[in-house]
């Protein structure tokens, strides 16, 4: 006999349901009449603890669960009685509800047996609904007895979770009884971690030491492994050779971290596990910012910002026998590179260690620079243009700790005075002078050693302009256009390649710093201004004034002035960097 085949049937699957709420809603609730009032079911499913029946629809069921559609097509589920014998009828029953509605009664005491029965039934979306339960509740639940179910379920969503959990809490759960029981690759797991929620790395030490010492015969072994996973390079050598060295099998490691800290020109020989600080989720909280007073003289001051207070402190005096220099904070050290003595540009290269509080010279540049841009990208410096022998220059220069200073590809235009701000890998160069100020801005991509022309800022800006990024964008603000100082500030979109004037500040300024601090921008310092003048040891007038920009409102609010009036370097510092032991 001949089977009548519709060639033109439309899969169900393909049907556009758009519209077609109301038709689902009148479906959806026929199928919750026929279930509520057991109509055209189809099997049976036989439980005990307590015994009981409960029966439902083959076709309803095999959708919801994996589980149910291969059961169906077994020889197994041919049987209108189908008996389960590892699920109890009441966990069972509320996840048959489950396949109808997407709902189930959860609660502190049935979520253990709810969690076990979705991973039998393979009922993705009752698994996940049954952990987040869990974790919401992970307080009255207890981490005792959740860790108890993951390794008794092996879940991969809660043991996920409950990573998640350790990681954000990670000093809360180092003071529990369970942290002494963890086996050295947990512990290992947490500590490799990028983003783990700490307010120190000492603190960190001391969680592994005192896991160590719980059973110290027995992790001995294992301790030097662990203690290599600590961001070791945030210590100073005073606490590597008095606190970690003396820690079976760390003496190797707590030795190599004092090199890499004493003598940075011998990292490219050593191999530190962990060379750089963690991100962590308290990196704003745990943030400093500071500011180096650049007036003339040998010593600056670095301030130290006190948000608690909000005033300014001083925090060290540190001695420059430079003008002109410029600065860049990278791996724990200020670089300071070029200027000029005595009227004379210079090419020399110096490194102040925050935790040594020691300069270092380092290999002088090719090219004697002064009023030049100084950046860090992928640990390396970039020195750019700047003023020497009476000209501008278009020379770009990077150094490396394996291979010194080396020229790179020149700039398109000459310039000195500009601003300059790393952003997804490239550096952006903007404004600055060439005979006459420039709003022209450049990028630089270091995978092709190319400099391209961007769009150009709406206004001319030399005078070194303030620079920062922000959100993926670039913030200029303020400069000299040639004519007078300006307030105006500029944000850019790269993705655009368009620049757009936001709020204007209360004042025009040059040799201002502009910088991304505790998720705001912050303006500091400056000369040419109108209020708070000083005049500084080379007859230019410089002002302290402070204001941070206020993205929400598009407005710039004015705060507390500099202790003393000039223009600054900034850098925001991990707090850990200003302590003393």
């Amino acid at each position: 006999m001949a089977v009548a085949v519709c060639s033109t049937r439309q899969r169900l699957s393909e049907v556009n349901t758009n519209g077609a709420n109301s038709f689902i809603e009148k479906l959806l609730y026929q199928i919750y009449e026929n279930f509520d009032e057991q109509e055209l079911v189809d099997v049976t499913f036989k439980l005990s603890n307590p015994t009981a029946l409960v029966t439902a629809h083959r076709l309803i069921l095999s959708a919801a669960s994996p589980y149910f559609k291969y059961l169906f097509k077994s020889e197994r589920g041919i049987c209108p009685l189908i008996e389960i014998t590892n699920i109890d009828s009441d966990t069972f029953e509320r996840l048959v509800v489950f396949c109808y509605t997407g709902k189930a009664i959860i609660t502190i005491d049935n979520v253990g047996l709810m969690l076990k029965a979705a991973l039998i039934l393979q009922m993705e979306d009752a698994i996940t609904i049954a952990v987040d339960f869990l974790m919401e509740r992970i307080t009255d639940y207890k981490l005792e007895r959740a860790y108890v179910l993951e390794r008794e379920i092996q879940c991969a969503l809660l043991s996920e979770k409950l990573l998640e959990y350790e990681i954000g809490n990670f000093m809360s759960i180092t003071k529990g009884p369970e942290f002494l029981n963890f086996d050295a690759s947990k512990l290992k797991t947490l500590l490799e971690r990028d983003d783990l929620n700490i307010t120190s790395e000492k603190d960190v030490f001391e969680t592994v030491k005192l896991w160590y010492e719980h059973d110290a015969s027995a992790r001995k072994q294992v301790l030097p492994d662990l203690v290599a996973c600590i961001r070791l390079t945030q210590f100073d050598t005073n606490f590597l050779l008095t606190r970690i060295r003396p820690l079976p099998g760390c003496e190797v490691v707590a030795l190599k971290t004092v090199t890499w800290i004493d003598y940075p020109m011998s990292r490219s020989t050593l191999s530190i596990k962990y060379p750089k600080p963690r991100r962590g989720y308290n990196l704003i909280s745990e943030e400093s910012l500071l500011a180096i007073e650049t007036c003339d003289g040998q010593s600056r001051t670095i301030f130290q910002y006190n948000k608690t207070e909000n005033l300014w402190q001083k925090w060290i005096d540190i001695q420059i026998d430079a003008n002109d220099f410029r600065v860049v904070f990278m791996n724990d050290n200020l670089i300071f590179t070029g200027g000029s003595r005595c009227g004379l540009q210079i090419n020399e290269v110096s490194s102040w260690n925050f935790k040594t509080k020691i300069f270092q010279m380092l290999p002088a540049m090719n090219q004697s620079r002064d009023d030049h841009c100084v950046v860090s990208l992928n640990d390396n410096i970039y020195a750019i243009g700047g003023w020497a022998s009476g000209k501008g220059l278009t020379s770009v220069e990077m150094y490396s700790v394996s291979n010194g200073w080396k020229e790179i590809k020149n700039m398109i235009t000459p310039r000195y005075n500009a601003g300059a701000v790393v952003l997804n890998a490239k550096i952006y160069v903007m404004g600055g002078v060439n005979k006459i100020s420039l709003k022209s801005v450049e990028c630089y991509d270091p995978t092709t050693n190319c400099w391209t022309q961007c769009a150009d800022m709406n206004e001319a800006r030399s005078g070194a302009p303030g620079a920062t990024v922000r959100n993926g964008q670039i913030f200029v603000v303020g400069g000299f256009n040639g004519v007078r100082c300006i307030k105006t500030v500029e944000r850019y979109d790269p993705q655009r390649d368009v620049w757009t004037k936001i709020c204007s500040l209360s004042i025009g300024m040059k040799f201002v710093n502009c910088i991304s601090f505790d998720n705001q921008l912050w303006v500091i310092g400056g000369y040419d201004g109108r209020i708070n003048k000083n005049i500084n040891n080379d007859g230019r007038e410089c002002i302290n004034y402070i204001s941070v920009y206020d993205e929400s409102n598009d407005k710039w609010l004015d705060k507390k002035f500099m202790p003393v009036a000039g223009y600054y370097y900034c850098f925001s510092v991990r707090k850990v960097l200003l302590q003393t032991e």
